[in-house]
């Protein structure tokens, strides 16, 4: 799977040299992360609401709160640029 989604959406992939295609790297990374933990979270919400479970209700707010962070990591490759830094 991991093969198939850098193929598909990292143009040049094996040029890890390239800043541009590491960017890309990131970025895949972190909307794969974004998805699962979103997806995680309303699987996770609603089995714990079902049942009535405080941890499982519990652990997919952690889920929620690692997507957070997956959109947080976007945002910012989106924005950071290394030929800026020097």
């Amino acid at each position: 799977m991991t093969d198939f989604l850098v193929n598909k959406f990292i143009k040049d992939s094996t040029n890890i040299e390239s800043t541009e295609v590491r960017t890309r790297y990131g970025m895949l990374a972190s909307v794969v992360g974004i998805f699962c933990n979103v997806l995680l979270f309303s699987v996770k919400l609603t089995i714990g609401l079902i049942l009535s479970s405080l941890a499982v209700t519990a652990d997919a707010f952690n889920n929620l709160s690692d997507a957070a962070s997956s959109i947080i990591s976007f945002i910012g490759l989106g924005r950071f640029r290394v030929d800026e830094c020097g």
